[in-house]
């Protein structure tokens, strides 16, 4: 019976990782990631990201190059996802 108990509790830990890894994607797709609006920055890992991802305060300076693959991820003070962006 402990057996079985811990068998479904690894399957479920094992579906809720694969269902959080499965959020967001590869490429800059801001809708991909509008989930995160509102959430703390910390949610993003283990969610599934472009390569580049520049992650920056609302308030923060930042380079003006344009880069179509980056995802940008801007924060308020306290650290709550505001605004998710390519560029």
């Amino acid at each position: 019976m402990i057996g079985l108990m811990a068998l479904s509790l690894t399957a479920l830990v094992a579906c809720k990782e694969e269902e959080v890894a499965s959020q967001g994607s590869m490429t800059c797709d801001p809708e991909a990631f509008a989930f995160l609006v509102g959430q703390d920055k910390g949610a993003l890992e283990g969610v599934t990201t472009p390569e580049v991802v520049r992650v920056l305060g609302e308030n923060s300076p930042a380079t003006m190059d344009f880069n179509q693959q980056r995802l940008n991820v801007i924060h308020d003070d306290a650290g709550k996802i505001i605004e998710v962006s390519c560029g």
